[in-house]
C-alpha cells in the first residue's frame, strides 16, 4: 500500500507542477501508458494488481472534494487526463482477473468482489470513451454531464471491490473511501445551504 500512497503523492505533485504539459501532450501520455500496460500485462506487478490505476483514481476522486485552492484548480484542469490514464492502467488488472476467474475459478464460483469489480468496469467504460475530447465535443453537454455523474457510482463500486477483498489493506481502503464519502457529503450539504441562502435572498429582494 506504500506504493499506492507514494504514487498518489507523485501524481498530485506532477499534476500540480506540469498541468499544462500534461494537458498539451495528453495523447502522447495515453499512448505511452497503453504501451506500458501492454508490455506488463502478464507479469505480477503493481499494474496488473490494479494499484497503479487505483492511484490515479484516488487523485481524481479527492480532487472533487478539495477546498477551493490552486491545487484543486490545477488538478481539475487535468482531471479527465488522469481518469483516462487510470483507466488504461486498470485494463491489465481487469482482463487478468477475468482470465483467472474463467480459467481457474469458474464464473459462478467467483468471489463477490469479482462481480463488483466487473460492474465497476462496465460503468467505467462509457465514462472512459466519452472523456476523450473529440468524443465529448460530439455530445450534448447536459447529456455528457448527466452521464459522468456515474463517476460517483464508479468510486463506490471500486471502494466496495477493494473492501470485500479480505487482506491486510482492508481497513485502509475503508478509511480512504469512507473519508471521501464523508467529505463529499459535507460539500453537498454546504452547497445546499449556500443555494438555500441565495434563494431566500432573492425572495427577500423581490
Amino acid at each position: 500500500m506504500l506504493f499506492t500512497v507514494s504514487l498518489v503523492i507523485i501524481i498530485s505533485l506532477l499534476s500540480y507542477i506540469f498541468y499544462k504539459p500534461i494537458h498539451k501532450y495528453k495523447y502522447f501520455l495515453y499512448v505511452a501508458a497503453f504501451i506500458i500496460a501492454l508490455i506488463l500485462h502478464e507479469d505480477g506487478n503493481y499494474i496488473t494488481y490494479g494499484f497503479a490505476g487505483l492511484s490515479f483514481f484516488i487523485v481524481v476522486m479527492f480532487s472533487g472534494v478539495l477546498d477551493k485552492s490552486i491545487l484543486r484548480k490545477r488538478l481539475f484542469m487535468v482531471r479527465a487526463e488522469l481518469a483516462i490514464l487510470g483507466t488504461i492502467f486498470l485494463f491489465p488488472h481487469a482482463l487478468g482477473y477475468i482470465e483467472i476467474v474463467l480459467d481457474e475459478i469458474g464464473l459462478l464460483q467467483a468471489p463477490l468482489n469479482f462481480y463488483i469489480g466487473f460492474l465497476a468496469g462496465v460503468v467505467i467504460l462509457p465514462l472512459f470513451i466519452t472523456s476523450f475530447m473529440f468524443v465529448r465535443k460530439k455530445m450534448n453537454y447536459k447529456e455528457w454531464k448527466q452521464l459522468h455523474k456515474l463517476a460517483y457510482l464508479t468510486y463506490i463500486l471500486i471502494g466496495l471491490h477493494l473492501i470485500f477483498i479480505n487482506n491486510d489493506r482492508q481497513f485502509l481502503y475503508i478509511v480512504i473511501f469512507g473519508s471521501y464519502v464523508v467529505l463529499k457529503g459535507i460539500m453537498l450539504l454546504q452547497n445546499r445551504i449556500i443555494n438555500n441562502k441565495k434563494i431566500k435572498l432573492k425572495k427577500d429582494v423581490h
